[in-house]
């Protein structure tokens, strides 16, 4: 293993992807094209959903498509440079720790007062780039059921679900050792994550209020 990164390259990588993850492209974008402020409509997040209720579902989708490359770009280019261990105790790959950062920073953006988006797209992106099996499956799993639900929520938290699952079942044995058991806990991590930003869209849907795709109040 070759020795980790030095403490001031570290904090490089880990406050540039920050920052890089707190870039509200669903915020400038909307403000740029319809002059609306995103927190003042609909849920007030930061995120392509959102911005697609203002925009229309092509600018959400192209917003989304940002995102998703915010979240692939400081892994790609961690993993480019050689991905070292910033750590001599156990494997921890550089790319594991800025798509860390990229997925906060989107999350919680210094610039927006620490209130961002859901992270979903941002997550995809790191995904991608981290381990492309497992961002196949989860798509796969949003898309069954988004088209069973019609709640892009409802996508996303299974989505999150089916992340630690995924990497168990395409690395089995190997999940748990070296990189595999850095890149499970992250997964770990990003699916808590994306439950507790969608925990008010659960308190919608026990109470029969989440909007559906085409339909109902766009909250």
């Amino acid at each position: 293993m070759e020795a980790p990164l030095s403490n001031t390259t570290l904090a490089f990588w880990l406050v540039g992807s920050y920052l890089l993850g707190s870039v509200s492209f669903a915020r400038l974008i909307t403000r740029i094209k319809s002059g609306v402020d995103l927190r003042t409509v609909g849920s007030g997040n930061l995120g392509a959903t959102n911005a697609g209720r203002v925009l229309g579902r092509r600018w959400g989708l192209f917003i989304y498509a940002l995102d998703c490359a915010k979240g692939l770009g400081p892994v790609f280019a961690a993993r480019s440079v050689g991905d070292e261990s910033v750590t001599d105790a156990f494997v921890l790959p550089l790319s594991i720790l800025v798509g860390a950062a990229t997925i906060v920073g989107h999350c919680l953006p210094v610039m927006e007062g620490f209130r961002g988006g859901k992270g979903v797209a941002t997550t995809s992106g790191v995904l991608a780039g981290l381990c492309p099996g497992v961002f196949g499956i989860a798509m796969l799993v949003f898309g069954l059921a988004l088209a069973t639900t019609r709640m892009i929520s409802v996508g996303s938290m299974l989505g999150g679900l089916a992340l630690p699952i995924a990497w168990l079942a395409l690395e089995r044995r190997h999940a748990l050792e070296g990189r595999g058991a850095a890149v499970l806990t992250l997964l770990l991590l990003m699916m808590t994550l994306i439950l507790v930003m969608h925990r008010k869209n659960m308190e919608r849907i026990v109470r029969g209020e989440e909007p559906k795709l085409g339909r109902g109040p766009k909250t």
